[in-house]
């Protein structure tokens, strides 16, 4: 795995985090979801209590989920965490932007007030050296 690979996975595990946060509010809707019967049939119930059951399910469904967004944090705050030690506060900066902000790279030279060459040809390449030795010193 490249440096440039393994500081992307902070945006992969966004979108993940994301994803898994929207199936446990669907989870949720889906567990406390009661439907009326408004016929005046006499249905048949049975002694067991489905809404128990659904919230049950959805405690039990919902903290597989919350353990892996927990996991999927650990590995940003590891990469947060790598960038923290460049000595360099420009080149920090551009990775933060970059790697924890997701900003674009014409948003970023225009933050750092630097052109778009610079930033993207001098700029990263010395950044993501600086990452790959801090990396590969671990």
């Amino acid at each position: 795995m490249t440096t440039k690979e393994w500081l992307k996975r902070a945006q992969n595990i966004d979108k993940e985090i994301t994803a898994l946060i929207q199936e446990q509010k669907k989870a949720l809707l889906s567990a406390t979801n009661t439907v009326n019967n408004t016929d005046s049939e006499r249905v048949q119930t049975s002694r067991k209590n489905t809404s128990e059951n659904k919230y049950i399910g959805y405690a039990a469904y919902s903290e597989l989920i919350d353990k892996r967004i927990d996991e999927l944090y650990e590995v940003k705050q590891e990469i947060l965490s790598t960038i923290n030690k460049v000595d360099d506060t420009v080149l920090r900066t551009l990775l933060i932007e970059k790697y924890i902000n997701f900003q674009t790279w014409e948003q970023i030279a225009c933050n750092m007030n630097y052109s778009y060459v610079h930033v993207v040809h001098n700029l990263h390449p010395k950044a993501l050296n600086a990452v790959s030795k801090i990396v590969n010193s671990i």
